[in-house]
């Protein structure tokens, strides 16, 4: 049962999907969809007051009044641009209470039994942008009150249609968030195939522009992204001196020490021979001094290679929601300029352009 544990230990895929979505064009008609989904829920309130009387009346009304409030403000924000990972954990939690109100508190078992099968809804949501954990509790959700609905239909004398009735919705609540995580996790092998460096591990070019693009329109405004381009000084030297064999290691050795110098949330590829770039999304105060480690990183080595490295930032606020890529490609092009200043000054130093906002 080792792959039900790592299964159940995944990271969510909301930052790569984010890239990929954006990458591929997918990111504002998905925003679109997803804005009409919240925006849904504004009617809950009219399904309490005008359809058949719930049980519980009052805690049916304020919970359908919260989740029509939530659900607009949700739609906007799908609008404006692409929420972060707590946003859309926050919004798909919502849906879940909301639709799970809505099946508890029905009158008619039966209809209460079958409104169930919307939880696997949200269950697909949570299967293509979070983890397996947020699954199970959306399924329990669903089963909880599902075999609550089906006890009360069996009670009425209808005890092979609760039955059945019950085993359908559950198999959907599976089924559509089961099958949603299996394509999601293949399309992620594959592309993690083929985005990785053969040499080093680390990611290639275009992923890291995926992948940086990602975690720009998942962060708040507040963050900014700050961008390191790291080259290596005197690899010729070494390639010509010791032969490519010493050169591919000392590149092995680079790449690990930068990993390791970085944060968890660092994105970190080699972009060219001897090239690196790192990215990631940080607050103000941790920009202050951001960086340097780099350097003492790669002198760290046993190879006799030091590094250059040019680091640029911006605001978030300041990478329109539309176009974060070109944003992104702009922060390398001043981040490059950045590390040739720093190798005409003799390398094994930093320098950091100053981007106006």
């Amino acid at each position: 049962m080792g792959w039900v544990a790592e299964w159940w230990r995944q990271a969510d895929h909301f930052d790569w999907l984010t890239g990929y979505l954006q990458a591929h064009g997918l990111s504002k008609s998905t925003r679109r969809a997803l804005a009409v989904v919240a925006a849904s829920l504004v009617l809950v309130p009219f399904n309490v007051t005008l359809g058949t009387p719930p049980l519980y009346p009052h805690v049916a009304l304020a919970v359908s009044l919260v989740a029509a409030a939530m659900g607009a403000v949700m739609a906007v924000l799908w609008l404006r641009g692409w929420p972060t990972r707590w946003q859309s954990l926050f919004f798909v939690l919502t849906g879940c209470v909301a639709i799970g109100g809505g099946c508890f508190w029905q009158a008619e078992p039966l209809v209460g039994l079958m409104s169930c099968a919307a939880l696997s809804v949200t269950g697909g949501y949570i299967a293509f942008f979070h983890t397996a954990k947020y699954m199970a509790l959306n399924f329990w959700l669903a089963a909880g009150i599902g075999a609550w609905q089906a006890v009360r239909l069996a009670q009425s004398g209808q005890e092979m249609l609760a039955f059945t009735s019950f085993f359908l919705v559950m198999e959907l609540n599976v089924i559509v968030p089961c099958a949603i995580q299996i394509v999601v996790r293949a399309v992620w092998v594959d592309l993690l195939r083929a985005n990785r460096d053969p040499l080093t591990g680390l990611l290639n070019r275009r992923a890291c522009d995926r992948a940086v693009v990602g975690r720009m329109l998942a962060s708040a405004n507040h963050m900014s992204l700050a961008v390191a381009m790291v080259d290596l000084d005197r690899f010729k030297t070494l390639n010509d001196t010791h032969g490519h064999a010493a050169g591919d290691e000392a590149l092995i050795e680079v790449a690990a020490a930068l990993t390791a110098a970085c944060g968890d949330s660092a994105v970190v590829g080699r972009v060219g021979g001897e090239e690196f770039l790192i990215a990631d999304i940080v607050t103000t105060e941790q920009l202050c001094g951001w960086g340097e480690e780099f350097c003492d990183a790669v002198a760290a080595i046993t190879h006799p290679v030091t590094a250059s490295v040019g680091i640029a930032s911006l605001p978030l606020r300041s990478a329109a929601s539309e176009h974060p890529d070109r944003a992104f490609h702009q922060l390398m092009a001043h981040a490059d300029t950045a590390m040739y200043e720093a190798k005409r000054c003799g390398g094994n130093q930093t320098r950091n352009h100053e981007v106006a906002v």
